[in-house]
C-alpha cells in the first residue's frame, strides 16, 4: 500500500482495504426466498484463480471527489506465503510487536512511541492497543490508587474517632504529606524512576510519618487535659514524644538501608521501595515535631479567636 499515492487521489488506507475486502469476500446486497428458506446474494469480484492477480490490479477504486483509479495505482499487488499462525484476542486478529527496553523506563519509552505514532494520519485510531507490560503497570497504577483512596478514608476515619475534632486530623495529614518531599528528593537524588515499587515506599512512608503525628497529638491531649496551656503542652509533648519518634524513624531507617543498598538476592526489586521510605524518614522528626504541632496550633488558635 502506497499511502502517499493513495492521499493524492483522495483515498485512505480504510478505503483501499474496503474495496479489497469487498471483492475478495464479496459483501451482501439482498436475499431471495427458496421455498421457506431466504437465502443471501453475495456479490464478489470473479473467483478466477488463474486471473485473480490481474483483475485485483485492474480493481476500481472510487474516491471522494468522483475519480476512478485502479489498485495497481495506490498499491502493489503480490502474492505472498500465508501465514503458518494467526493470533486473535476477543475474536480479532492480532499482530503483537514487542521490543526490549535499555536504559530507559517504560513510561518515557510508550509516550516516544504514542508521539511518532500520531503523526502518522494514515493509521487508523482503533488499529493500534498497548498491551503486555505498559497494559499490566496501568492496572496496577489503578489499582493502587484505588487502594490509597481507601486506606486515606479509613485513616481519616480513625483519627476522627479518636481525636473527635478534626484539628489533629488535618494537621497529622498535613505532616503527612509533606513527607512526600523527603520521598521525592530521594527519588532524585538516586536516579530512581517512579513505579508501584517505589509509590508504596512512599505510602509506607506517610504511614510512619503519620503514626508519629498521632503519638505527638496523643499527648498533647494529655498535658491539656492536666491543665496546661496548649503552647505548654506542645513543648512538653515534644520533649516527650522525642526519644520513641527517633527510635521508630532510626529503626525503620537503618532497617532499610541493606534493601537502598541492594544488598541480598532479589533487592533489587525493592531497592525503590527501601529509597522511598529513607526519604520520607529523614524528615519525620521535623514534620512530627515542628509542622504538625506549628499546624494544629494554629488550627486551635484560630477556632479560640
Amino acid at each position: 500500500m502506497r499511502s502517499n499515492d493513495a492521499a493524492r487521489f483522495g483515498l485512505t488506507i480504510n478505503d483501499v482495504a474496503l474495496a479489497v475486502n469487498t471483492a475478495m469476500l464479496g459483501q451482501k446486497s439482498s436475499a431471495i426466498l427458496e421455498g421457506d428458506r431466504i437465502v443471501n446474494i453475495r456479490v464478489r469480484m470473479a473467483n478466477d484463480a488463474t486471473k485473480q492477480i490481474e483483475n485485483l490490479r485492474e480493481l476500481p477504486l472510487r474516491s471522494l471527489d468522483g475519480r476512478t483509479v485502479k489498485l495497481s495505482q495506490v498499491a502493489d499487488v503480490v502474492i505472498e506465503e500465508g501465514q503458518l499462525e494467526l493470533h486473535r484476542e476477543d475474536l480479532r486478529q492480532l499482530v503483537a510487536v514487542s521490543a526490549r527496553l535499555e536504559n530507559r523506563d517504560l513510561g518515557s519509552a510508550i509516550d516516544d512511541i504514542k508521539a511518532t505514532l500520531s503523526k502518522d494520519a494514515s493509521l487508523p485510531a482503533d488499529v493500534l492497543e498497548f498491551g503486555g507490560l505498559y497494559q499490566q503497570q496501568q492496572e496496577s497504577f489503578y489499582n493502587l490508587l484505588v487502594v490509597l483512596l481507601a486506606s486515606v478514608f479509613l485513616v481519616f476515619t480513625v483519627l476522627l474517632i479518636e481525636f473527635g475534632t478534626f484539628y489533629e486530623l488535618l494537621a497529622i495529614v498535613f505532616g503527612s504529606v509533606l513527607a512526600l518531599s523527603g520521598t521525592v528528593l530521594a527519588w532524585y537524588i538516586t536516579g530512581t524512576s517512579v513505579n508501584i515499587v517505589s509509590l508504596l515506599g512512599a505510602i509506607i512512608g506517610i504511614g510512619v510519618v503519620a503514626k508519629n503525628g498521632i503519638l505527638m497529638l496523643d499527648s498533647v491531649q494529655h498535658f491539656v487535659a492536666q491543665g496546661q496551656a496548649i503552647e505548654a503542652a506542645l513543648i512538653a509533648s515534644g520533649r516527650r514524644r522525642l526519644r520513641p519518634v527517633l527510635m521508630t524513624s532510626l529503626a525503620a531507617a537503618l532497617g532499610s538501608l541493606p534493601l537502598a543498598y541492594g544488598i541480598g538476592a532479589g533487592s533489587d526489586m525493592l531497592k525503590p521501595l527501601a529509597i522511598a521510605v529513607i526519604g520520607a524518614l529523614c524528615l519525620s522528626v521535623l514534620l512530627s515535631l515542628i509542622a504538625t504541632p506549628t499546624v494544629y496550633f494554629l488550627l486551635v488558635r484560630k477556632h479560640d479567636r
